[in-house]
């Protein structure tokens, strides 16, 4: 019995253990200076930007959690001066949207009329009571420009990839792109087929993407990049597609696909993690993905 009781005791402490490590990682935030009115915040969830105007402080995403949000909102008023005016949101996903109940009530939420639609439907749950006030309040189909004072903001719904909702954000004087999870930096991409994302179109998204004037490219996961960046991260995404396309036409099963060394543009790819626990997103999923797609085999849920 006593053995048993210490098991039991143990057992409850490494959970404890763990809550506080978990906690710890959620509120633990870094920041990029990327130059005197941008800077990039990293946590659990990915990449936050925080562009300084005269008008106030733009927030690009929130990451996973209430409590993030309200620490995202702190820093981005610390490193501006002045309070947030507006909450970007580059799609649906909760590591980019769930923080937002951390902003204050009646802030103007942007985001595209598709990434509306998925959080009211796709992820409804969570949208209930008080956080449906920091739901997006102003959306759009395909193109919306702001101007806060000396900085002007557009923001592009490009296409399908990632999800078909996603849009990117081009701070046009500072010739700055914020991507959200249409740019995986050295990271597999999740891909999220039943909310209407494609390897097959994302690569000609990223096409419209790099017709846009721009040199800093932050993207939704990684370390910042450039042009040059985004250009191996559409490679690698062509070459999915391609994948896909000849497993489709010669009805190569999933196993043979998996297996198979036809994925060569990913090298230097790592999955990602979040508190050092990985998320499932790696070589073997993003070839699943693409077989999925190309054979039809998955299922649109909104």
């Amino acid at each position: 019995m006593k053995f048993w009781k210490k098991c039991i005791l143990a057992l409850l402490l490494l959970i404890v253990i763990f809550i506080i490590y978990l906690f710890l990682n959620i509120r633990s935030l870094s920041v990029e200076k990327i130059n005197d009115d941008i800077h990039v915040i990293r946590g659990v969830g990915g990449n936050t930007t925080v562009l300084n105007t005269d008008a106030g402080a733009v927030v690009i995403d929130s990451m996973t959690f209430k409590m993030q949000g309200s620490l995202i909102r702190e820093k981005a008023e610390q490193l501006t001066g002045k309070e947030v005016v507006l909450l970007v949101n580059t799609h649906y996903h909760l590591d980019h949207t769930h923080g937002n109940p951390g902003f204050k009530p009646g802030l103007q939420v942007v985001s595209t009329a598709r990434t509306l639609s998925h959080l009211e439907v796709l992820d409804a749950n969570n949208w209930q009571g008080e956080k449906a006030k920091l739901l997006p309040n102003d959306t759009f189909v395909d193109k919306k420009q702001f101007k806060f004072g000396n900085k002007t903001i557009t923001l592009v719904h490009p296409g399908r990839g990632h999800t078909d909702g996603d849009l990117v954000v081009l701070f046009e004087e500072d010739k700055t792109l914020v991507t959200g999870d249409l740019f995986f930096n050295q990271h597999y991409p999740n891909i999220d087929l039943e909310a209407g994302g494609s390897v097959q179109a994302w690569p000609a998204t990223i096409d419209s993407v790099l017709a846009l004037d721009f040199v800093t490219v932050i993207p939704g996961h990684g370390d910042t990049s450039n042009r040059t960046g985004l250009v191996r991260f559409q490679d690698m995404m062509r070459q999915l597609a391609l994948i896909g396309n000849l497993a489709a036409a010669n009805d190569t099963p999933l196993e043979t696909v998996l297996n198979s060394d036809e994925l060569s543009e990913d090298d230097g790819y790592q999955p990602i993690k979040v508190a050092g626990f990985p998320l499932g997103l790696d070589r073997e999923f993003v070839l699943k993905r693409a077989w999925q797609e190309s054979t039809g085999n998955f299922k649109r849920l909104n």
